[in-house]
């Protein structure tokens, strides 16, 4: 089944957000009208890149535009501007980028929402705000991504600061934009009114940091950039790269006892976690053969029979051959270019339901779609008002998607146990404060809008009231290793037996199967396996990619469960999701996978350079470790870079004299680029830049994301107040609703802090027995013993 089977979606692509974001709707089986220019769309020239045919040809856009019809519109086309604008009034969604709604529906960005709003689903991707303070700033991923802080955690201190690798911004947005669109849809289809939806790429960035604000507030760290020392790091091993994350101060013994470091163990000084991220190389020098003499398969193997999150750093071509995505049927044969290449499944079951598999694009001079009166409901206040979730999830992946949830109107009750607490409750918290596993900057940060019960599901009484609160749920979420939920005897055949109705999402780290099934892993091994080739200097190790990938993770299944609620409509039954999280990141490398196929090199780390533009770098500036990067992409854009930063001579010199000099002397460039900007003011010369036309954004330290004016116009950050930790700022969501305020509903919950509450009102037990169950620990409000 097909569950967006009649959905009419129109996708203004300009980067490829839009594209992403269509990309999902044509999976699911809806009718993607892709709008272009007469010469075509901006993303036929997006890299990455192959040679055919004499001519050099994007595999980003053989991989988007798959599954849609593509229309051209303008001057000499069939289809006018009004025509098209026209269309868009009739379709059931619309998702458009800024820069190109005037091209091709005839409005100025800050006229769309005007226009638009109460006529369709209209979800506006814009690299700021257009209605703040950098509304006419023009920006690629680089930009966006330095204003928006991600740049700002990536790289060594000693260094210049990383974007992202490839265009991780674009991909990311593409997701958020698709789930945008479902939570409409859903609100409209509950009788709620249609909605406009703002989503700035800023706040996206914004919105995959590791909260480093509250770091600063509740223990006072800024969060500069930090060196990529062992054992937060990658390091080399016999035959590539290899990443072990010790996460928790479990996996830091564990490792210390595999490592035969023994004596380290019970030195305070190596138990804080920023000690060993500043002096960790110290204990490397001692353990650095242990690795030298092993392969990565020998080193993440024995790692993980120790159950410590580990994997190998794999380059494009090893995902390709990859065992695990093997096992697992992950890749399909297409036909694509007139070659037949492995590429992406949809990266997510729904069980009952078959993503569409896309062919390649068809071409239409005129699409026609039937007339439709929008509803005109006032109804649902909040589009998941109504739903359950039984929240089994800990760390970040999990959390984040059901605090959306949450946000969004669902009843969202967190289950942990007094003996077993979410382990993200002891990370980057003081362990010498009073009740200090409430003080988690990074638990604080993704588990809003929740209440908490403590259960100890291994006790019979707990599982009994546990079996209770799921007979009366939507949705039960668990990102929990493999082997927890069946050693409980919770397998999705008995969640189905105590609730047929149920959405039980399983969040599994490489997979329920294959032979790395019971392997064990977070965020940063999954970064490390996928996209980790693709970040970093040149000269120098991979990096991680800021810790985005939870997030990632979390915003698809929002988007999962609403496609699994929509088919529950349908049948009138409850469904599987199976979301194995390191599949979300390799489902991102379509175009790379399809570019090596043909015969492009394997991308490796090119830090912040791009594949043709030149300049395409961050350069200091005045002041204390101060950067702005700077984007061109023409002679002109050149030209106008060099009369701002008083070197107009550079236009004429014949080594930047075009596109292609410029890339071939980039070195050059960097390096004049960089001393005539030397002693320039940060907020001085992005203004300049900007008014002349270059793409110049500053790179915003992450902390001081909270005084940023673009982010404060779109009210991204809330302050929240909450026992323990008291007042301070949260940050919220990247994208804003027009029928409805997305915002967060309570702050994070105490341990056990709703335990009364849901047992005496829910599940309907007296004061005497809430009191039995305590006294035998069955329930509580401080943990037994340290599980961190």
């Amino acid at each position: 089944m097909s569950i967006l089977r009649g959905v009419n979606v129109i996708e203004i692509p300009g980067r490829g957000p839009a594209a992403w974001a269509g990309k999902h709707f044509a999976d699911w089986g809806a009718n993607v009208t892709l709008l272009e220019p007469p010469e075509g769309s901006p993303l036929r020239g997006e890299p990455p890149y192959y040679e055919r045919d004499g001519e050099r040809r994007s595999a980003m856009w053989q991989w988007l535009s798959r599954g849609k019809t593509l229309l051209r519109v303008g001057d000499g086309a069939a289809t006018s501007v009004e025509d098209a604008r026209a269309l868009c009034e009739r379709a059931d969604v619309v998702i458009a980028e800024s820069p190109m709604t005037e091209r091709l529906i005839g409005l100025a960005p800050a006229a769309v929402k005007p226009h638009f709003d109460g006529r369709c689903i209209f979800v506006l991707v814009s690299p700021f705000a257009t209605d703040g303070p950098y509304a006419e700033y023009q920006a690629t991923d680089i930009g966006i991504a330095s204003l928006g802080g991600w740049t700002g955690m990536i790289g060594e201190p000693d260094r210049e600061p990383l974007r992202p690798g490839s265009d991780m911004v674009a991909r990311a947005v593409g997701v958020n934009a698709f789930a945008a669109a479902l939570i409409g849809m859903r609100h409209q289809r509950l009788g709620g009114p249609t909605p406009f939806i703002d989503l700035s790429e800023q706040a996206l960035c914004a919105s995959v940091l590791t909260a480093p604000w509250l770091a600063k507030a509740l223990m006072g760290l800024d969060s500069q950039r930090r060196p990529s020392n062992w054992p937060s790091s990658v390091v080399p091993c016999k035959d590539g790269w290899v990443g072990i994350s010790p996460l928790t101060a479990a996996h830091w013994e564990l490792l210390l006892r595999m490592l035969g470091l023994e004596d380290v163990i019970d030195d305070p000084v190596w138990q804080d976690p920023l000690y060993r991220q500043e002096h960790g190389n110290e204990l490397y020098e001692r353990v650095h053969a242990w690795f030298d003499e092993r392969t990565r398969e020998e080193v993440y193997t024995e790692a993980q029979e120790w159950r410590l999150p580990s994997a190998p750093v794999d380059t494009v071509d090893q995902r390709l051959v990859d065992p695990q995505l093997t096992a697992r049927g992950f890749f399909i044969e297409q036909e694509i270019d007139g070659k037949w290449l492995k590429v992406p499944r949809v990266p997510y079951l729904i069980r009952d339901a078959q993503p569409v598999e896309r062919k390649a694009a068809t071409t239409a001079d005129r699409v026609e779609l039937p007339e439709r009166t929008p509803p005109s409901g006032d109804g649902t206040a909040l589009p998941f008002d109504g739903i359950r979730v039984v929240d089994m999830t800990w760390f970040w992946s999990g959390p984040h998607a059901n605090m959306n949830l949450g946000a969004l109107g669902a009843d969202v009750i967190k289950v942990e146990s007094v003996q077993r607490p979410d382990s993200f409750r002891y990370t980057l918290a003081d362990p010498t404060a009073d009740r200090w596993y409430e003080r988690g900057a990074l638990w604080n940060d993704t588990n809003q809008n929740k209440r908490d019960l403590t259960l100890n599901l291994s006790d019979e009484r707990g599982m009994e009231l546990f079996e209770e609160l799921l007979k009366t749920a939507d949705v039960v979420v668990s990102n929990f290793s493999n082997r927890v939920l069946p050693n409980l005897g919770l397998t999705v055949e008995r969640f189905h037996e105590i609730n047929p109705r149920l959405i039980v999402t399983i969040m599994p780290g490489f997979g329920p199967d294959g032979p790395w099934g019971d392997f064990v892993g977070y965020g940063v091994s999954f970064e490390q396996s996928t996209v980790g080739q693709l970040t970093g200097y040149a000269d120098d190790r991979p990096l991680i990619n800021g810790g985005f990938s939870d997030p990632l993770v979390g915003i698809h299944t929002v988007a999962a469960i609403e496609l699994a609620l929509r088919l529950r409509d349908e049948t009138g039954r409850g469904t599987y999701v199976e979301m194995p999280q390191c599949e979300i990141l390799d489902s991102l490398l379509g175009p790379e996978e399809i570019a090596v196929q043909h015969g492009a090199p394997t991308p490796l780390r090119k830090a912040n350079h791009h594949e043709w533009m030149a300049p395409h770098n961050v350069y200091q500036v005045a002041g204390e470790d101060e950067w702005i990067s700077v984007a061109v992409a023409s002679d002109e854009e050149f030209a106008a870079l060099a009369g701002v930063i008083g070197q107009p001579g550079l236009a004429e010199d014949e080594r930047f004299a075009s596109v292609e000099a410029r890339k071939t002397n980039e070195a050059a460039l960097d390096a004049a680029v960089a001393a005539a900007v030397r002693d320039s003011d940060l907020r001085a010369l992005e203004r300049e830049l900007q008014a002349a036309g270059v793409r110049g954004c500053r790179v915003t330290k992450p902390y001081q994301l909270t005084e940023d004016e673009g982010l404060e116009h779109i009210g991204f950050f809330q302050t929240l107040t909450r026992e323990v930790t008291g007042t301070n700022p949260y940050k919220t969501f990247p994208f804003r609703f027009s029928t409805f305020d997305m915002k967060h509903r309570r702050p994070a919950p105490l341990l056990g802090e709703h335990n009364e509450e849901i047992l005496a009102e829910e599940l309907g037990l007296s004061a005497d027995e809430i009191a039995a169950l305590a006294e035998a620990e069955v329930i509580g409000t401080e943990p037994i013993g340290f599980h961190g």
